[in-house]
């Protein structure tokens, strides 16, 4: 685990704060009825946030 310890330890965002492009494609595209999503190994929480401001609930499981 130290290795993702070290990885997130800076102040900067390691992947940044913008969504990944395929989930902003999927979401976008399919746009789901059910608002309620799971995501898993979301370090910095990048895409959970942006779903939450889409309306969703979000559930974030990650290594503790």
């Amino acid at each position: 685990m130290s290795k993702w310890d070290e990885r997130f330890s800076s102040e900067e965002y390691v992947y940044g704060t913008e969504p990944n492009e395929f989930l902003r494609e999927w979401v976008t595209s399919h746009q789901p009825e059910r608002k309620r999503v799971l995501a898993i190994a979301e370090g910095e929480g990048r895409n959970a946030v942006w779903l939450a401001t889409l309306g969703f609930e979000v559930e974030i499981w990650d290594v503790l």
